[in-house]
């Protein structure tokens, strides 16, 4: 069973121990931070500072289960300078999240930040979520190549005739293609399936299925 998101200023402790004490619950969770900066955090009106988004990355940290952490951020909102940028940029590399959302700040009707002034330029914005997915590149690359020699219990969801390959996802929610010698038909779906990892990239893995 997977749940998609949770806000941090709900997610609380005993909600890491009810995870650790049901094998059912999925090994990911995405916990979208916005920004690394409290200043920042504070005009968004997110309700909770650096400091305590921190604690509940701890707490999943040090729980029983290891746990794959996803996030989503946004770069260039009204009044980010360049020093809250780079708290965001350190808050990566403190986390090393497996993947996540990132996004350019844009006007939305009936937002408080619409009549926010010291607006960051296109330019800059987009200066910045490159920046941010170059960082994050790297670090999915590094992250993934240490599931390489792994088996890995896969949920098959469908078929890449293209390329020969079953899709796969994992439990902590990695997209992970495999060959298998059933290789036609629909047969795979909806099962488990043990795969060994060979390959990675920033984005998947590659593997075989264990027979």
């Amino acid at each position: 069973m997977r749940y998609t998101t949770s806000h941090p200023r709900d997610f609380v402790k005993s909600i890491v121990d009810a995870m650790d004490a049901n094998p059912v619950l999925c090994d990911h969770v995405h916990l979208p931070v916005q920004s690394g900066s409290s200043r920042m955090l504070a005009a968004m009106d997110r309700l909770y500072t650096r400091a305590e988004y921190m604690r509940r990355i701890e707490w999943l940290k040090t729980a029983r289960r290891k746990y794959s952490l996803t996030t989503d951020i946004i770069v260039g909102f009204p009044g980010e300078t360049e020093k809250d940028f780079q708290e965001t940029l350190d808050l990566l590399d403190e986390v090393q999240y497996d993947s996540l959302f990132s996004f350019k700040y844009s006007p939305r009707p009936n937002t408080a930040a619409l009549a926010m002034e010291d607006r960051v330029s296109e330019e800059e914005k987009q200066r910045r979520l490159l920046t941010l997915q170059e960082k994050q590149r790297a670090i999915q690359i590094r992250r993934n190549a240490e599931w390489i020699g792994s088996i890995q219990e896969v949920m098959v969801e469908g078929r890449n005739q293209a390329l020969g390959q079953w899709i796969g996802r994992t439990s902590d929610n990695r997209t992970l293609n495999f060959s298998h010698p059933d290789a036609n038909g629909d047969s795979l779906v909806g099962r488990y399936l043990p795969v060994r990892v060979t390959r990675s990239g920033p984005n998947s893995l590659v593997g075989d299925s264990v027979m």
